[in-house]
């Protein structure tokens, strides 16, 4: 895994190393391809003098070029140094052409893998010494022109690349904060229904007992039981939902109002419109968690109030309401405390959907929608 990658937590996959893979060897290619034509093209470089200068510094260049594509950090970035300043040994000795490419290789590897300030400046001191070397050799400007533009060109490419992966990084940073989001909105949703009436349940049991009815403490603490078993059942719920599976909003709704009947024995009724159909995870767990916060609402701030829950599956979306009939004793303002309807906020919207929770009568109302 390279340097960069350990630095931002990128995730390295198997399609990863088959990239890197691929990358390795394409450059091996052009490694073979630059030394036969070094070693094959006329007029071929004879082993006296000059030609032996050119073979030596095409071997160092080759050995920077397989040091530049197969090691990281510092050992990379030495190795595209000495690829660069052999290919421009290679450049001044010989006039056949194709020694530009070994300096073409090492900016692209350059741009890929070392700070950007430092290959630009080092692009430009390459560009400037292999035109330079082109005028000292009588090339035309045209010559020039097209090997210097080909090197900016390389890094202009390059920082571009760049900058998408960076921004690809930015999107997957963004989505796991997001999917962080989403689980710690199951987990407070789970406990804050769940542990809340479990802890009502057993503080009551506890008065009772102190005043020794233990018959009526021992409904409680069955209750309490009841709750706890749901409670587990409501935790493999949200991990179901979170995995994609699709959500039965009508059973689902049906059964909360059915544990507020029996908690307090009071009415609870739920309607449901339209023709039915399973939600997905996200839309589908929203609207559930809206009803699940509104009854828990209703238990803290009106309880044993009349209720009402209305599903209607409209052509174009889902509509659900909440009502509870009775003296809301929370007044005429949202009910304080926790996090529970800024939540629903933020989970009806981020589902592409509206909620509303206002009074209603002498109680409250709240009104979700998703589209869909």
């Amino acid at each position: 895994m390279s340097a960069a990658a350990v630095e931002t937590g990128t995730v390295f996959t198997v399609t990863d190393t088959a990239v890197a893979r691929w990358r390795q060897a394409r450059s091996m290619a052009f490694l073979v391809f630059m030394s036969a034509a070094l070693v094959h093209t006329d007029p071929r470089p004879d082993l006296t003098g000059r030609g032996i200068a050119v073979l030596g510094f095409g071997a160092v260049a080759a050995a920077g070029w397989i040091a530049m594509t197969f090691l990281t950090g510092t050992r990379q970035a030495a190795g595209v140094g000495v690829c660069a300043a052999a290919g421009l040994a290679v450049a001044t000795l010989d006039t056949r052409g194709f020694a530009p490419l070994y300096l073409i290789a090492a900016g692209t590897v350059a741009v890929a893998a070392l700070p950007l300030r430092e290959v630009a400046a080092g692009t430009a001191v390459a560009a400037g010494a292999l035109t330079l070397i082109l005028w000292a050799q009588g090339e035309g400007w045209l010559e020039m022109l097209v090997w210097a533009g080909s090197l900016l060109l390389v890094l202009l490419l390059g920082v571009v690349r760049r900058q998408r992966e960076e921004q690809a990084r930015q999107a997957e940073r963004v989505a796991a904060l997001d999917e962080r989001a989403r689980v710690a909105r199951e987990i407070h949703d789970v406990l804050a229904h769940s542990l809340s009436a479990l802890s009502v349940q057993l503080e009551t049991a506890a008065a009772l007992l102190e005043k020794d009815r233990t018959a009526d403490a021992a409904v409680l603490v069955e209750r309490a039981g009841r709750l706890a078993r749901d409670g587990l059942t409501e935790t493999r719920r949200a991990v179901g939902a979170l995995r994609g599976d699709p959500v039965p909003l009508g059973e689902l709704v049906g059964a909360l109002a059915d544990g507020y009947r029996a908690d307090l024995d009071a009415p609870a009724d739920v309607t449901v419109t339209g023709t039915p159909r399973p939600l997905a995870a996200e839309p589908g767990l929203a609207l559930f968690r809206t009803a699940q916060e509104a009854l828990t609402n209703v238990r803290k701030h009106a309880p044993g109030s009349a209720v009402t829950v209305h599903v209607d599956y409209q052509p174009d979306g889902v509509r659900l309401t909440v009502r509870n009939d009775g003296d809301a004793t929370a007044g005429r303002k949202p009910p304080k405390g926790g996090h529970g309807l800024a939540g629903i906020r933020e989970r009806i919207g981020l589902a592409g959907g509206t909620v509303t929770a206002a009074p209603d009568g002498g109680g409250w109302l709240v009104d979700a929608r998703i589209p869909g």
